[in-house]
């Protein structure tokens, strides 16, 4: 529980200085402000605390489980995007007329996530499901930080996203929306980083595990 102390007393401290610094609440939650700052330093934390595991640990067979962080966290600066026309992971960058050099070094990051995302399918799914029958607190933290980043990407640009549907919402509720994305985002981060810590410890308490 320290570290999500640590965590929780960390964002606290900065949504204050963010307060105290401005009287512009729309800048705390802005792209590139402190909310989204603090969950890619979170992740960002996760990944080098994962990769020094492994590194030291020798367990090379988990290596996706860092790329997958630091992909994550690298996407939450918008480094994705900061190299290219478009992002990596938009389709513009391979269909449209963006340098053949972007276009594959785009390619090669989209691929190294996409074998990491399988192959963590693959190698630690499985057992995720049978622990997670067990009611265990790691598991089902994961599930809940998941859950919220799934749900906050399906809020983002909720206005844009309706209106094919000629739905139209207030710019209040799209404000709203678009905050309630980043607070989710940063909630899901510290849960992450802590779930990060629980199997830390669990693996120096317990027999030495495959990944």
């Amino acid at each position: 529980m320290t570290i999500f102390a640590i965590s929780c007393a960390t964002t606290v401290l900065v949504l204050l200085g963010g307060l105290v610094v401005t009287a512009d609440t729309y800048a705390l939650f802005a792209e590139g402000g402190p909310i989204e700052g603090m969950s890619a330093i979170f992740l960002l934390t996760a990944a080098l605390w994962v990769s020094t595991d492994i590194i030291r640990q020798r367990r090379w067979q988990s290596w996706h489980l860092a790329v997958l962080l630091w992909g994550a966290g690298m996407r939450e600066l918008d480094m994705d995007k900061a190299y290219t026309q478009s992002g990596v992971l938009s389709l513009r960058l391979y269909s449209g007329d963006a340098p053949i050099v972007q276009k594959l070094l785009g390619g090669a990051v989209l691929a190294l996530l996409i074998w990491a995302g399988l192959r963590m399918l693959a190698r630690n799914l499985p057992g995720f499901l049978r622990r997670l029958r067990r009611f265990r607190a790691p598991e089902w933290l994961l599930v809940l930080g998941v859950g919220l980043i799934l749900f906050a990407k399906t809020i983002d640009g909720l206005g844009r996203k309706l209106a094919p549907w000629g739905i139209d919402i207030s710019q209040a509720t799209s404000d709203f929306a678009g905050r309630s994305e980043e607070a989710m985002e940063l909630v899901a981060t510290i849960l992450i980083l802590q779930v990060v810590a629980l199997f830390h410890a669990r693996r120096r308490s317990g027999p030495r595990s495959s990944g």
